[in-house]
């Protein structure tokens, strides 16, 4: 049977870079499934003007590792919610 996950991680960005996030459920082995959301100010998901994307996910032991390019030419708030399994 397997365990699932769910992890959420809020930040602030613009454009391309990779997003480290330690977690002690997350191992090499894991699958690692990633969306990203732009936030208001009150954290309420919305679908605004930005693209955001989630090219790249990868799972290491203790961490895991997101790259998202946010197409904006400042900073936005973002979410990024998570699904670890360790099957």
């Amino acid at each position: 049977m397997s365990t699932v996950i769910r992890r959420v991680f809020n930040g602030r960005g613009r454009g391309s870079f990779v997003q480290p996030i330690n977690s002690p459920v997350s191992f090499k082995t894991s699958s690692i499934v990633a969306s990203i959301t732009e936030v208001d100010g009150n954290g309420d998901p919305f679908v605004g003007a930005a693209r955001m994307t989630v090219h790249n996910v990868a799972a290491r032991d203790g961490q895991y590792v997101i790259w998202v390019n946010i197409e904006w030419g400042d900073d936005l708030n973002y979410r990024l919610t998570v699904l670890v399994s360790n099957d």
